[in-house]
């Protein structure tokens, strides 16, 4: 049931009333014609055993089915509860909810009617009062002919909206004109108390080394769970906020390493390194991705830096000579072109030893892409330490280097195939092919020739 009972002398709150009764009596409406549409089809149920109808799946799809048992009706009693019922008495209970439905429309319409007069009272009021005071009037100058000659304009929303801002803001002045002392001391403890909250949300905000820190741990809790990726996104976001720090940027070089980019993960490393020079890992971290880039010269240097801040490691110094060795292997000319120019007095030279088979050797081996330090750089946790507890470094894994001769047939195969025929069992210098014996291996070597 609609109420009236508002301040009617106030025309804004007079016509948000009336817009929420329209608003209701509209709902009231709509609610019964629902009901008036399920009580038709309700009525047409039991006239059929099975009607087909198309079921809805979801909010987008339909399938055909079939309505079986039409006369049975399951009825909201109210709340939570539901009963069975025929259809004539389903019929009947929505035509009792549509009576009552019917007698609220009806009250809402008078009360909306109710409202509506007392706007159209309170708009000629105003308008009375509005010339009035635009006229200035103090007595009547005209007369009853004269004032019908001319039609007099109803003020409209905005005029009445302008009117009611005036009266506010005279109203605010005097009140401000009427100094108050309890008024004042409410006041000031108002703002104190708005002061305090705003202390209290100061110091719960969390500080900038706070944030640092906890994107640091989510960075290094992705990394020990191998998402690389995601742990590389939260080490910028603490870069971004702390560009100082090198242990950000030697962990997100760990994460670069670890996806196999090493360009990135170089960078990282040198900035690491300039931030602070004395920090061993960031050294380590830089030669192993020289390493990886094949730049074994700088990945030396690197090493050696690192081995300079930390010598008890000897590892370091070892990485520092393997990475020398690499460097040098490298630019090593090919063994195969000098075998293949040899002179023919090499060829009958070695005629005095057993004949190898006539097969080709296998091409020699190429030296390994990566460096000895490609899998054990970074095994273990990233968890940084103050500069004042030791670091550890984990000792990288020296890869023995592979041999610049080609691979030949092993020499116990021949000498045992020998032995079986009867033949010469000839014993060489491991490691050096036929061609290059000097005399003194071919006259050792004839020592230990036959049976």
């Amino acid at each position: 049931m609609a109420t009236t009972s508002i301040d009617t002398s106030n025309p804004r709150l007079l016509q948000e009333r009336i817009e929420q009764v329209r608003a209701q009596l509209l709902s009231l409406q709509d609610e019964i014609g629902k009901y008036a549409d399920v009580s038709s089809v309700i009525t047409e149920l039991p006239k059929k055993l099975k009607h087909p109808v198309m079921v809805p799946i979801g909010k987008r799809a339909m399938m055909p089915g079939k309505i079986v048992r039409s006369n049975e009706i399951l009825a909201h009693l109210g709340d939570e509860y539901f009963a069975w019922k025929s259809a004539s008495d389903a019929v009947a209970v929505i035509e009792r909810r549509s009576k009552a439905l019917r007698k609220q429309v009806k009250a809402e319409e008078e009360a909306l009617a109710a409202l509506e007069a007392k706007k159209n009272d309170l708009d000629s009021i105003f308008d009375i009062k509005k010339l009035y005071e635009q006229e200035n009037i103090k007595e009547i100058q005209e007369t009853e002919e004269e004032s019908e000659r001319y039609p007099v304009t109803r003020a409209t929303d905005e005029d009445i909206e302008e009117y009611f801002e005036v009266e506010e803001e005279e109203r605010r002045k005097k009140e401000e004109a009427s100094w108050d002392w309890d008024e004042m001391m409410r006041r000031m403890e108002e703002l104190e108390a708005m002061e305090e909250n705003t202390e209290e949300t100061k110091a719960e905000e969390p500080t900038i080394e706070e944030i640092v820190a906890s994107l640091k741990a989510q960075g290094n809790e992705a990394f020990g769970k191998r998402r690389f990726a995601e742990s590389i996104t939260h080490y910028t976001k603490a870069i971004e906020m702390d560009p100082t720090s090198h242990i950000l940027y030697g962990n997100r070089s760990a994460a670069y390493h670890r996806l196999k980019k090493y360009s990135e993960a170089l960078r990282d490393a040198v900035k690491a390194t300039e931030l602070d020079y004395t920090w061993v890992k960031g050294h380590y971290r830089k030669a192993s991705a020289l390493a990886y880039l094949e730049r074994f010269q700088e990945a030396a240097e690197a090493f050696d830096r690192a081995f300079e801040l930390c010598p008890t490691d000897a590892k370091l110094r070892q990485e520092a000579d393997e990475m020398r060795r690499r460097h040098a292997a490298k630019f090593r000319p090919s063994s195969a072109s000098p075998a293949a120019a040899a002179p023919s007095s090499s060829a009958q030279e070695s005629s005095s030893f057993l004949r190898v088979s006539e097969t080709p050797p296998p091409a020699p081996r190429p030296m390994p892409k990566t460096p000895a330090v490609s899998e054990k750089v970074f095994s273990g946790a990233i968890m940084e330490r103050t500069r004042d507890e030791e670091e550890k470094i984990s000792p990288p894994v020296v890869e023995r280097a592979a041999s610049v001769f080609a691979q030949r047939r092993s020499r116990y195969e021949d000498n045992a195939a020998s032995a079986v025929n009867g033949g010469a069992v000839t014993l060489e210098p491991v490691g050096e092919p036929p061609s290059v014996l000097d005399k003194r291996g071919r006259s050792k070597a004839s020592q230990y020739t036959g049976y």
